[in-house]
């Protein structure tokens, strides 16, 4: 055989081979396109429970409703970057567009695109103050991989902003004939999401309300109707009692469980408006329990150790059963009826919209309460201390949204941060200069890929820290 025939024939075998490679590398059961509606199960479900978990972990902490024995440094305020759920967001966000761009002629994927933009996006800039968010996730199309932060203001008030998405979302939903599948929030009922698209231009535009115009925004949505009213319109995605879709703490290990406690701020709230959630949210204490006279007591937020010493913790309320003793005892919320009725009655009260605060007020406290199975509403309604008398409307309407937002994500301390109710003792072992916090810093990443723009955020909002406050709390 010439040397020119031997190259040949080996020619033809390394072709052979290397089609073979191809063939075995290639996973016949993994499909090469997502289907839109996989990528929207995916979305709803890690979205809602990335907010009961940051709940959990650090939103009901830094609200004051649990305190921690075993120093989650958020307790002491020092709160570092949250670069898991930053990532996290982002990649939501990416798979929104990814879902969007699947099916490009289907306005109701489109529409609830928009709605979880929107919700994601504040989610984004409410903890880190201005972000990247205009030109992000645009890397791969735009060839754009060092976004510029936009500011808070543009992020809630521009064209494809927050309340532009949303309000762009609720006329596409509502007019639209396509329909979705893997919706399991809503079972693709769109006029659903369109009260949802509502309910979140309300608390958004209630947020912002003391630096800018919101009130004919608000007054439309209110004489349109079309908000979440009742507990079964809540937006949330319920946990089941099979894995893995279960609520994280029932298989967590015990300590986890058991180094969150009930504050002392919360106790003495509920103690003063004879709550009968406390016993929902709360387990009375083994100590009190153990004498026949059961009863639920709190530990101050943010205590060193060594301070929290001097405490007997057989004497200090765990969690209640909901949240440890069943694998769907609890939610995982994005809103629920009671938020938007008593965003309504704190509107109404400070004269944004028309209508009785105390019509909105009484609907939020009964949702709440029904929400729990809580069936005595009246009797608890009836109570000096908690209904209106036209003297110290504001701050009874915030405490009973604040109790409400238990366990919702980051809500109740965003509330506080921009009413300060309910007031919230700050620990002398606080490790932020005696501060209430108000941001996370931005993670370490942006810093190292995204120098530049990183750096003009930073001097923009005063500083990479826990205390510069975004747009709508200056």
């Amino acid at each position: 055989m010439s040397k020119l025939k031997h190259i040949f024939l080996l020619g033809l075998l390394f072709l052979g081979a290397c089609t073979k490679l191809e063939e075995l590398n290639i996973n016949t059961n993994a499909p090469e396109r997502v289907a839109p509606q996989f990528l929207l199960s995916n979305v709803l479900y890690q979205a809602a429970n990335n907010n009961s978990f940051q709940g959990w972990h650090a939103g009901n902490l830094l609200a004051q409703h649990t305190a921690n024995i075993e120093f989650l440094a958020v307790d002491r305020y020092n709160l570092g970057s949250n670069t898991p759920l930053w990532n996290s967001t982002y990649r939501l966000l990416n798979d929104l567009n990814t879902m969007v761009e699947l099916d490009q002629s289907n306005e109701a994927y489109r529409g609830i695109a928009m709605v979880m933009r929107a919700n994601l996006a504040a989610l984004l800039t409410d903890l880190w103050a201005d972000v990247p968010y205009f030109d992000a996730i645009r890397g791969i199309s735009d060839g754009n991989f060092t976004p510029a932060f936009d500011t808070q203001e543009m992020i809630y008030t521009a064209p494809d902003g927050i309340l532009d998405l949303l309000e762009r979302a609720a006329d596409l939903l509502s007019r639209t004939s396509d329909r979705v599948e893997g919706d399991i929030m809503y079972g693709g009922d769109l006029d659903q999401w369109v009260k949802f698209a509502n309910s979140l231009r309300l608390r958004y535009l209630l947020r912002i309300s003391s630096q800018t115009e919101v009130s004919n925004a608000m007054q439309a949505i209110v004489d349109a109707g079309a908000y979440i009213d009742s507990n079964a319109d809540n937006a949330l995605i319920s946990y089941l009692s099979a894995a893995p879709n279960q609520w994280f703490i029932f298989t967590e290990r015990e300590g986890r469980y058991t180094d969150v406690r009930m504050s002392s701020t919360i106790e003495a709230i509920f103690d003063r408006l004879d709550d009968p959630r406390e016993a929902v949210y709360f387990k009375p204490t083994a100590a009190s329990v153990a004498a026949g006279d059961p009863d639920f007591h709190g530990l101050p937020n943010g205590l060193s150790r060594e301070s929290q010493n001097q405490y007997n913790f057989n004497n200090i309320s765990l969690l209640g059963r909901i949240l440890r003793d069943e694998p769907n005892g609890v939610d995982a919320l994005f809103l629920k009826a009671s938020e938007v009725h008593f965003v309504l009655a704190e509107a109404a009260a400070r004269g944004l919209i028309s209508g009785s605060a105390n019509e909105h007020y009484e609907a939020g406290i009964r949702s709440s309460l029904e929400y729990y199975g809580i069936t005595d509403a009246d009797t608890y309604l009836a109570q000096a201390a908690v209904a209106l008398d036209g003297n110290d409307d504001l701050e009874k309407i915030l405490t009973q949204k604040w109790i409400a937002l238990f366990l919702n994500g980051y809500e109740a301390w965003l509330d506080i941060r921009r009413t300060g109710i309910p007031t919230v003792e700050i620990s002398p072992d606080n490790l932020n200069q005696g501060l209430y916090p108000v941001r996370y810093t931005y993670p370490e990443s942006e810093q190292a890929v995204n120098g530049i723009n990183y750096q003009i955020a930073v001097d923009r909002i005063g500083g990479d820290d826990y205390n510069s406050k975004g747009w709508w709390e200056q």
